[in-house]
């Protein structure tokens, strides 16, 4: 193709015959996983743009692009044909490029590493620009970490509260605690450490087998 191309776009263009899409599920369903290709060169770019708009980024847009197809292939023995076969992949990719903005959020929030200094603040800043359902993960996120932050040991509880939420600077920390600088880093290292261990479940969607209390 020419220059008439848009810089989203990743996939060609071209003219694609008509296919009977309920026959060729049918013929996947029966064992044919040929009949899948057909499907997939119909809909790809309609998936891809559709991904692009909710991610921003083009090779992320086509990495997802591949998710979507690789679950509608998987899924497609069970699909039912109750609904038209684009709003079911619809649905897939939807789901998918949630599922990665929420992943990407939480992995910027919960990097202990480079935490900001109160947790809170941040997550309310955040919540001004997200939806009523994101609001109410970000309210589940926010108690979840005070909760984590209550399974430290007292002492490293107390230089964690300090550095991240009093903003106090490590030497500040060191002089009101009557410790050595190191010694406030070490606390902190391993606050941070395991912080990461006990969230690292909620950011796989997995369940928590611990429960600070509310």
């Amino acid at each position: 193709m020419k220059g008439t191309k848009k810089s989203a776009a990743i996939f060609e263009r071209t003219e694609l015959p008509p296919i009977n899409e309920r026959e060729l599920i049918e013929r996947f369903q029966n064992g044919d996983t040929e009949a899948f290709n057909p499907l997939v060169l119909k809909y790809q770019q309609k998936i891809y743009n559709l991904l692009y708009l909710q991610v921003g980024d083009r090779e992320t847009a086509r990495d997802l692009s591949q998710d979507v197809f690789l679950k509608a292939f998987q899924a497609l023995p069970h699909f039912k044909q109750n609904s038209a076969f684009y709003s079911w992949l619809y649905r897939i990719a939807s789901n998918c490029s949630i599922d990665f903005i929420r992943k990407q959020k939480r992995q910027k929030v919960l990097m202990f590493e480079e935490l900001p200094p109160d947790v809170d603040n941040k997550l309310q800043v955040t919540r001004m620009c997200l939806s009523p359902s994101e609001e109410i993960e970000d309210e589940e996120l926010g108690r979840i970490i005070r909760k984590a932050v209550r399974q430290l040991s007292p002492e490293q509880r107390r230089v964690f509260k300090m550095r991240y939420r009093r903003e106090l600077s490590i030497k500040e920390i060191a002089i009101r605690l009557n410790k050595s600088e190191g010694t406030i880093k070490a606390h902190l290292h391993h606050a941070r450490k395991k912080l990461r261990i006990l969230l690292a479940p909620y950011l796989q969607n997995e369940p928590l087998h611990w429960n600070g209390g509310d």
